[in-house]
């Protein structure tokens, strides 16, 4: 597993290296979603409820739809590695590591919104002030950046937000603001005032762990579900539960 995501229903939802799109319910049992022959890089649930996923290494992007029937939303994109939907205008936007750039692909056609990134990886939507940002992880740069994402759904000005952060990955923001990022085998949190950078766990049943996601419903939203890749990499087989004190934060219109 690499990608990771949550529906409405508080269901996960996994994609693999394999190809295969991968449901969890709230028992733990497993059942197929959809099969794409693609290597899976990142995975989002849309707000209409289809499921984006990014095919690494063949440049395209997978939509699928409610009934489990996959198709190609958008191709030529260099390294698709993580995919996210604004909601205010319900933009979709897409790491392109290779190409170290962020594409918009909501229309079908990639339009390159952001570039000079360098392996632009994991992503995720947080508010400070009045102001929403894109937080992108540069993997081998080992960072955190942010850019603002304007009302009308453009990216704005950059700032590194966060240094130290071993091979970034995957991001996700808790109800107080800070930033959990899985990078270098570690699950790590950035302090949103201080913006120090901690270890809050790098032994099993860690494995490299690529994506993460809070719970949405009940004590799940208390817990972070983590994809372990593997060292291999990709010779990992397990998604795993972090309990954590505070909630997943909503999600930022």
């Amino acid at each position: 597993p690499e990608g990771i995501a949550v529906t409405q229903r508080g269901e996960l939802i996994v994609g693999t290296v394999s190809g295969d799109i991968l449901r969890i319910d709230r028992t733990g049992v497993t059942s197929p979603v959809a099969t794409t022959g693609d290597r899976l890089a990142g995975i989002s649930v849309l707000a209409d409820g289809r499921i984006a996923a990014c095919a690494f290494d063949q440049d395209r992007v997978w939509i699928v739809d409610a009934t489990g029937t996959p198709s190609v939303l958008a191709s030529g994109i260099d390294g698709p590695n993580f995919v996210v939907q604004e909601r205010r205008r319900g933009r979709i936007y897409v790491s392109a590591s290779g190409a170290g750039t962020i594409v918009d692909v909501t229309s079908g056609v990639p339009v390159v919104v952001a570039a000079g990134l360098s392996f632009p990886n994991g992503m995720a939507i947080g508010k400070s002030g009045r102001k929403r940002y894109l937080y992108v992880a540069e993997t081998f740069l080992h960072r955190i950046q942010r850019l603002v994402l304007d009302g009308d759904g453009t990216l704005g000005a950059s700032e590194v937000y966060a240094d130290g952060v071993l091979l970034a990955d995957g991001l996700a923001f808790d109800r107080r603001g800070n930033l959990l990022v899985v990078g270098d085998g570690k699950l790590w949190v950035v302090d949103p005032k201080t913006r120090a950078v901690t270890v809050l766990a790098d032994a099993p049943p860690l494995d490299w762990p690529s994506n993460l996601v809070f719970g949405r419903r009940g004590r799940a939203r208390h817990t972070l579900f983590l994809a372990n890749f593997g060292a291999g990499p990709g010779d990992g087989t397990d998604v795993i539960a972090v309990p954590y004190s505070i909630r997943g934060a909503r999600v930022i219109r």
